[in-house]
């Protein structure tokens, strides 16, 4: 680790065309760094992982750190470290923060035993009910439903990077807010 200890850190998301590059750079200069993968089955059985997002990664870093590192891989200030931007807020400029709540999220929809979500045999659900999970590992979750080829999903938006359709949710665990 590479900063003052005192100093708090958050999780911010960066957009790079080097993701892999970018990865083993900054787990030597951050606390930590999350890349959301899924798997990919070949029809002759192979299965390879790929970024769930591509050019998008998560890392923890104070504040500081994360600016100093955007500017260095901006520059050649620092060999090795491809070129990367924070996600900024739309509405202020500064890097937008991650909470450690919607880093949670991430990784459990990218866990090996994650399927699609869909809601079945509820009918009072319509499309951009905003609803709350009220049980199971999604409990506390938000989000709104939407219509994906033809079955209800809940998604989950993490503001100006990505939204997330979430596994299977039985709809007695969801509740309209």
């Amino acid at each position: 680790m590479t900063h003052n200890q005192t100093e708090s850190s958050n999780w911010y998301a960066l957009r790079t065309r080097k993701e892999s590059a970018s990865e083993a750079a900054l787990e030597e200069l951050v606390d930590e760094v999350y890349v959301p993968l899924r798997r990919i089955c070949s029809d002759d059985g192979h299965v390879a992982l790929r970024p769930a997002i591509p050019r998008l990664l998560f890392f923890k870093a104070p504040h500081d750190t994360a600016l100093r590192l955007e500017r260095e891989s901006q520059t050649s200030a620092r060999p090795g470290l491809p070129p990367f931007w924070i996600y900024r807020y739309l509405n202020g400029g500064d890097i937008q923060t991650i909470t450690q709540r919607e880093i949670d999220l991430m990784r459990l929809l990218t866990a090996d035993d994650c399927s699609r979500c869909e809601i079945f045999n509820k009918t009072d659900f319509r499309r951009g009910d905003s609803v709350r999970v009220s049980a199971g590992p999604f409990s506390g979750y938000t989000g709104h439903v939407v219509r994906i080829r033809k079955n209800l999903h809940v998604v989950v938006e993490i503001e100006g990077i990505c939204s997330i359709a979430l596994p299977f949710i039985h709809p007695d665990l969801l509740e309209k807010i």
